[in-house]
């Protein structure tokens, strides 16, 4: 039985008869898999799931290897889903022009109404609508059906998610009336151009009245025109007016002032039609000397780059956390984001408006094949003009967007045209790529190649520059290694990097996430918090470099936020399901690299110190580097009281950080700022003991007082004096009391593949977890219960284990119960004639801590936790940091298998080709950097009889660049491992590498790596 959605006619009534939008999120029918028919009215669809969008079905799934997304979609389900809803039409709905509206499916949609097909979408971030004025006409009710299907993968070199991920709309509208992004709005000092668009679709030519109505920022009209207009019956009618608005307040990033253009359409004295477009008054000038000017002010481009997803939320990212990401990145410093590769959803620009976040807006990845079953690959050439030509009329009113990008890491002759659609569009703002046909490109725009030594040395300054990728380092949230680490290792032909010495001799460091030979190959590291692991030149090369090279206009990291996806190539796949380059982790958590940016490019005097201090299996008086990231002028550092002495910040890159070497010795370093010699901010760090309690508290925004809405819960693990435990990884659980429900949980982790939608619990990663809690719409109050059995998994420093049970008001008044907790220790399960815990306890390894917590009597919650030699973090000798190569059995096979019978290989495995001629091993390698020479090495192993070795050819993105290189014999087969090094060139993005046996057989070909 078909659910019938009435709620529309109570919205009806209180909307005017003129344009009304109405939402169309709510209680859509939902199906993975494709059921054939299910476009059909009839069609029964009781037991279908019922859900609101935006809707992302991809992380609502479990990460698992074998997933088609692979590496590049971090290892989570894709596939073909549907989605359902019927409603009665209401008799308002008769005799207007009604559309229905989405702002982003991926991938692949059809849409139907009534079994009849409204049209099919293929690319993923487009937004698009379809007319259903005659079915609403001849209907009494409506049934819609949306097809997505996003089954060949990978469908993007990163996580795109799956489904209807923006929200959806009914446009209902006169017959005459200004059509979707039909107004287009200019200004240039205190005049503003705004050319208006007319539908007529009521079969006769009709003379109509336009008039336009200016509106400031406090509601106050300011000016209006008038004029007649005849449109011609199933025509669009182009009409322009020209206003002087007197010493209009500026769109800025400080004070991003917005005006409202309203559009009335009047027939026969009647208000048919209404349209309000919001706009800003701003200037921007480019100049190839020093870059971008904004309302005569000089302005550096602090950009970041980032993609759709965030985290545990997928690409469905709720309106509020999208915006509390957003002003995130401005309270570091951040005032652009580059789009990435793809546009984001309306409500992403509406918010860049409203804060004043510059943007680049950037629409293609490739203009061809990158990722296997890209829009590059199947649809980019049918495609490209409607998706771009819908883009630039959709975004090109947005104050806060400042210049286009139209390719990432592509080519071709297409560019020029790309570029030349977008002046006719909008010729008020230049176009650029991250290094695509940079021939065509108004402002040249480079990705890692700008990071390479010397590159500033050749650049022409004909044009304005963008650092359109710039810096590329890593870092993961809590962990800290001395030793500097290098991509592509240290030095590379390819990559041509800045020197950056260690910061110690020998490392200091030693806990990490996993032995060594628990990971599948060398790659699989985490990556350093002290800005020193990089391809090419670290986060402070890069400030420097923007701010003191006049002709730089801006510079976009990689990344602001990390993302899921781009796995393999940095970090080795599974189970590495995220990139980590960011400034701020998976679940919204800020990295240490944060306050180095926030201490460049912020004046609000600020403070703070890495890394943590407790180290609970360093010797007293190891020497660590303690730095202090600091806007004012001097810093003072204390140990344990005793002042070590005052410094200031410096500019060049490597005294941006105050620096002291510090004896290792457990307590309190303290760091006080000084500004114009007066203390005016400091941060205090502690030694914590081991884990005992959970802190709770919220980020951003707290849930509303009514309605459906989502919050941020930050869970802190902390000793018995509430100081921060930098290791923490025990497992919390949740419970919501009152209409709410967990939407995701989430820790920042890059290799945590534990599901996010809907669960239960999470371990903590260095010492944070994260809750997505919503409210379902009913109302009442709403409470938060986290429950963790707390203790070190390894037992480091102390046998303690604690229980610990919290909670926090949500909304309204915090729930009136008593907790109650009871646990074992014989791994049985606990009930409420279990030992009643009172107070910690100590445990031997090997015990399995199970508490049962009961509210008011009532179990509620069951936690496990287990205290080991095998659990949780390792605390070994520091291990090797060292670049791997690209293991020869994570790549792509064919004729060949992979084999462990050997000895001294590397990673998992080698490629066996047997007795096979034209078998071939073949890798994907990412290039940020430009086209150019590299060394390609090869670690082989084999000895051929009768001969002085056995031959391989060499394939480069498809093209035969050695027929037979000759691999000389080893002194054996499978343990003696030798190398051999070739000259190649490699492309700009994606590339191929390719060895394919020439013979009956091959070499034993263990890894490669390109320097």
């Amino acid at each position: 039985m078909k659910m019938i959605q009435t709620y529309i006619l109570f919205l009806l009534a209180a909307l005017s008869v003129q344009a009304a939008r109405m939402s169309f999120d709510e209680s859509w029918q939902f199906t993975l898999g494709d059921p054939k028919g299910a476009e059909q009215v009839a069609f029964a669809d009781s037991d279908w799931r019922v859900l609101d969008v935006p809707h992302d079905w991809s992380i609502e799934g479990e990460y698992s290897k074998a997933h088609r997304m692979g590496d590049k979609g971090g290892y989570l389900p894709a596939g073909i889903g549907w989605y359902r809803k019927t409603i009665v039409v209401p008799q308002e709905w008769k005799g207007k022009y009604v559309e229905i509206a989405f702002d982003g499916v991926f991938m692949n949609s059809t849409v139907w109404a009534n079994g009849q097909k409204l049209g099919t979408r293929p690319y993923g971030w487009s937004s698009f609508a379809y007319d259903i004025s005659e079915i609403v006409e001849s209907s009494g009710s409506i049934t819609f059906a949306v097809r997505v299907d996003n089954s060949k993968q990978p469908a993007a070199r990163w996580y795109t998610g799956s489904g209807i991920y923006a929200h959806t709309w009914i446009d209902v509208k006169d017959k005459i009336h200004v059509p979707a992004d039909g107004v287009f709005v200019r200004t240039q000092g205190e005049a503003a151009a705004i050319d208006v668009e007319l539908k007529n679709t009521t079969g006769t030519a009709q003379s109509v009245g336009v008039e336009v109505v200016i509106i400031d920022p406090s509601g106050n009209e300011v000016t209006k025109e008038q004029r007649s207009v005849m449109v011609n019956t199933d025509a669009v009618q182009a009409s322009d007016f020209s206003f002087q608005v007197s010493n209009p307040q500026r769109w800025d990033i400080d004070s991003p002032h917005l005006y409202r253009a309203v559009t009335k359409v009047v027939v026969a004295g009647t208000v048919v039609d209404t349209t309000t477009t919001r706009f800003g008054f701003r200037d921007v000038e480019w100049k190839p000397d020093t870059g971008m000017w904004l309302n005569g002010k000089n302005i550096k481009l602090q950009g970041v780059c980032n993609h759709q997803d965030a985290g545990a939320l997928g690409a469905a990212v709720p309106d509020k956390v999208l915006r509390f990401r957003i002003e995130q990145l401005k309270a570091m410093g951040c005032n652009a984001i580059r789009t990435a590769h793809n546009p984001q959803t309306p409500t992403f620009y509406d918010i860049c408006d409203e804060v004043g976040m510059l943007v680049m807006d950037e629409i293609f990845d490739g203009w061809s094949k990158k990722a296997n079953h890209d829009y590059g690959r199947y649809h980019f050439q049918e495609w490209w003009e409607r998706d771009l030509t819908d883009w630039i009329k959709r975004d090109r009113n947005h104050p806060s967007i400042v210049i286009y990008s139209v390719g990432n890491e592509t080519h071709g002759k297409v560019g020029e045209d790309l570029v030349a659609l977008c002046h006719e569009l909008d010729p008020t703002r230049p176009v650029t790529s991250g290094h695509s046909s940079s021939e065509y490109m108004d402002v040249f725009g480079v990705n890692g190649a700008s990071e390479k030594t010397g590159w500033f040395d050749n650049l022409e300054t004909d044009r304005v520059f963008i650092g359109t990728e710039n810096p590329h380092t890593w870092q993961v949230r809590g962990y800290y290694r001395t030793k500097t680490w290098y991509r592509n290792g240290y030095p590379s032909r390819s990559q041509k990097p800045y020197e950056i010495p260690d910061l110690t001799q020998e490392e200091v460091f030693s806990y990490d996430w996993i032995d060594a030979d628990g990971r599948s190959n060398r790659k699989q590291i985490f990556n350093s918090s002290y800005d020193n692991a990089t391809v090419r030149l670290t986060a402070r090369h890069s400030i420097e470099q923007l701010r003191d090279i006049p002709n730089y206009a801006g510079s976009f990291r990689w990344t602001g936020h990390d993302y899921i996806g781009e796995a393999g190539y940095v970090h080795g796949g599974w189970p590495f399901r995220a990139f980590m380059g960011g400034a701020i982790d998976l679940a919204n958590f800020e990295k240490d690299l944060f306050y180095l940016y926030q201490s460049q490019w912020t004046d609000e005097p600020m403070v703070h110190i890495l890394p943590h201090w407790t180290h609970p299996t360093l010797k007293l008086g190891t020497e660590i580097p303690v730095w202090v990231y600091s806007n004012c002028d001097e810093v003072e550092l204390f140990l344990n009281g005793k002042s070590l002495g005052k410094q200031g910040p410096g500019t060049q890159w490597d005294a941006m950080q105050c620096e002291w070497m510090v004896g290792w010795q457990p307590g309190e370093l303290k760091a006080i700022a000084y500004k114009d010699g007066k203390p005016v901010c400091e941060k205090i760090i502690r030694t914590a003991d081991a884990p005992a309690r959970i802190a709770l508290s919220i980020d951003g925004e707290p849930l509303a007082k009514t309605g459906k809405d989502i919050v941020q819960v930050r869970v802190t693990t902390q000793d018995a004096k509430e100081e921060f435990y930098p290791y923490g990884e025990n497992r919390t659980a949740f419970h919501v009391i009152g209409p709410g429900q967990i939407r995701a949980l989430d820790n920042g982790s890059p290799v945590d593949v534990e599901q996010h939608f809907r669960a239960k619990d999470r371990i903590a990663f260095y010492g944070l977890t994260r809750a997505y809690v919503e409210s379902t719409g009913a109302a009442g109050d709403i409470t938060l219960l986290a429950s963790c059995i707390l203790g070190e998994k390894r037992q480091i420093s102390s046998e303690l284990v604690s229980i610990d049970a919290q909670l926090l008001s949500l909304r309204g008044t915090l729930a009136a119960v008593s907790v109650e907790i009871f646990y074992t220790l014989d791994g049985s399960t606990p009930t409420t004639q279990s030992t009643r815990y009172t107070k910690a306890f100590a445990v031997p390894l090997g015990t399995t801590v199970k508490a049962l917590v009961a509210l008011d009597g009532q179990p509620v919650q069951i936690l496990e936790e287990r205290f080991a030699a095998d659990e949780g973090f390792v605390w070994n000798v520091a291990q090797d940091a060292s670049h791997g190569g690209d293991q020869a059995e994570d790549a792509k096979l064919s004729g060949a298998v992979v084999s462990t019978a050997g000895k001294g290989f590397n990673g998992k495995g080698f490629v066996d080709f047997g007795n096979n001629k034209g078998a071939y091993v073949e890798w994907y390698q990412e290039n940020d950097g430009d086209a150019g020479e590299a060394d390609l090495t090869i670690r082989y192993s084999g000895k051929a009889r009768g001969a002085s070795g056995r031959a391989i050819q060499l394939s480069i993105n498809g093209k035969v660049i050695d027929k037979q290189r000759m691999l000389p014999n080893t002194k054996d087969w499978g343990s003696d491992w030798q190398t051999v090094t070739v000259p190649i060139r490699i492309g700009r993005g994606a590339n191929t590498i390719r060895l394919s046996t020439v013979e009956n057989g091959g070499m034993y070909i263990d890894e490669i790596s390109v320097r």
